[in-house]
């Protein structure tokens, strides 16, 4: 099933938006946090050429927010998790819907965040309203630090691909009783983690039953990505190695969302993701940009389709 706009080539709005990158650096949206529970400092700029305009997204008005728990919320708890494949100390969150606690052997969703990001425990608030309304059944959310690597092994040894799937998967469900046997696990990510997202379940899957990747950073070419950000691969052959739309059959059997605003700058990289998905995947445009209003927009539909396919 799917929906929206008909495939095309990113074309002269995002080869635009590319140049008005020039030899800088695109600032994808990501948030920091003044502990787990207080919240972001802002991360806003803006580049233009054409008409064509990036704002990063002010994520921390949703996808940062994270309560202090309760019956209305669920529990919260913080972690950090000892790396062998990053050198600093991963943050982890992890959230358990109204109803449940601590020990219950939940599905789990792993949620990845755009660049730079901390763990985006805010769409455990959305889950946890959809629970309480009824609208989907119980499952954990599990919110982990991004960082600026882009979810694969680099140069440089950082390799938060390995970090999650060998050792932030098997930890969850040893320690918290999350997943489980079988695949009660899915994914979802926001831009640079949409991306990851992807990249998790094309590595291992057998591993998730479900991904959910809102606009992904994706890229068509190495070209494109140094028009861009020009950090996000090493080389031509390590973006190949990692292109998940070259790859994007290496998915079948596992349910797929992808949401991308109109007037996202990677909406038309998306469309080529979206001819080169399996068949049944579900592709959904709408209005709105890289921001939180489109994010929190089809947030909720996102959530009852990750409780759909793993509750």
């Amino acid at each position: 099933m799917r929906h929206g706009s008909a495939v095309r080539p990113p074309g002269d709005a995002d080869a635009a938006l590319a140049r008005a990158a020039g030899p800088g650096r695109v600032v994808e949206a990501g948030m920091t946090r003044r502990g787990f529970l207080a919240g972001a400092a802002l991360a806003a700029a803006a580049l233009a050429a054409g008409g064509i305009a990036w704002r990063t997204a002010p994520w921390r008005e949703w996808l940062g927010a994270a309560g202090v728990g309760g019956a209305s919320s669920g529990v919260r708890q913080e972690h950090r998790l000892s790396s062998r494949y990053v050198d600093e100390p991963v943050r982890y969150g992890v959230a358990w819907p109204p109803g449940t606690e601590p020990g219950d052997p939940l599905p789990v969703c792993f949620a990845l965040p755009g660049r730079g990001g901390g763990p985006p425990m805010g769409f455990a608030d959305v889950v946890a309203a959809a629970v309480r309304e009824g609208r989907s059944p119980a499952y954990a959310v599990v919110g982990v630090d991004g960082g600026v690597s882009y979810w694969h092994r680099r140069r440089g040894g950082e390799d938060r691909l390995s970090m999650l799937l060998d050792e932030l998967v098997p930890l969850c469900a040893r320690r918290f009783g999350l997943g489980g046997g079988g695949r009660r696990r899915a994914l979802i990510g926001w831009s640079m983690g949409g991306y990851g997202a992807l990249l998790a379940a094309q590595t291992r899957p057998g591993l998730f039953a479900a991904v959910v990747a809102v606009a992904p950073a994706v890229w068509t070419s190495y070209g494109a990505m140094m028009r861009g950000p020009r950090d996000a691969f090493d080389d031509a052959a390590d973006f190949a190695r990692h292109d998940v739309i070259a790859h994007a059959g290496r998915l079948s059997g596992v349910k797929l969302r992808i949401d991308c605003g109109e007037q996202d700058p990677f909406h038309g990289y998306v469309t080529h993701l979206e001819a080169a998905l399996p068949p049944g995947a579900v592709v959904t445009y709408g209005p709105g940009g890289h921001g939180h209003a489109y994010f929190s927009r089809v947030a909720p539909a996102e959530a009852r389709f990750i409780g759909r396919a793993i509750g």
